[in-house]
């Protein structure tokens, strides 16, 4: 390999590896910060991830409906956008996606934060504790992560619902956390009569 092709390939890595390892205190972001009214040291911390999913918004429904009590608790919701990821370098080949990967980084983390402030927009905000967290990485370790950052003293999480094969291959986030946290995992599953389609 030429010393030109040498040198495009490691600024290539460089620039993939700023984007997949961000600074310590940029992979988690606070967009959504609890209402001036509620106390600083809240009863218990309840946490609550959420995606773009039917599965997501029930979980966290079932949770405002059934677990929550607005006076003493914190809800902590909690969305994990995937990492952008360099496709490989084949041979002398250079091609500088440095802007593609910010842009869709840029969309992906806009994606982020706007799905926490619809959830808590669904809320008063002058009623309940609520506090947004973005995370971005692989769901299993960033959500398990958080939860142990934030001392939640439980997490709700939807079920996608996945078939047995499914589950196999793809694993499942709300399997993994049961089995990995210390705390009590929650995955509220509809009826029949409230089938999620």
């Amino acid at each position: 390999m030429s010393a030109e092709a040498q040198q495009q390939l490691e600024s290539v890595k460089a620039a993939a590896a700023s984007l997949e390892q961000p600074a310590p205190n940029t992979i988690h972001e606070d967009v959504v910060s609890p209402h001036a009214d509620h106390a600083a040291t809240p009863g218990r911390v309840i946490a609550i991830a959420v995606d773009t999913s039917k599965y997501a918004e029930y979980a966290f429904d079932w949770a405002v409906n059934n677990i929550i009590r607005p006076e003493t608790d914190q809800i902590v919701i909690m969305n994990v956008r995937p990492t952008v990821s360099l496709p490989a370098v084949y041979g002398t080949l250079y091609v500088d996606f440095s802007k593609e990967f910010e842009s869709i980084e840029e969309s992906n983390k806009k994606e982020s934060h706007d799905l926490l402030r619809a959830f808590a927009n669904k809320l008063p905000a002058h009623k309940y504790n609520i506090r947004g967290v973005a995370l971005r990485g692989d769901p299993r370790d960033e959500l398990a992560y958080k939860v142990e950052d934030i001392k939640a003293d439980m997490l709700v999480i939807g079920s996608r619902g996945l078939g047995a094969l499914k589950r196999a291959f793809l694993g499942s986030v709300s399997d993994y956390l049961v089995h990995h946290l210390t705390v009590p995992v929650i995955i509220p599953r509809p009826s029949e009569k409230e089938k999620i389609i």
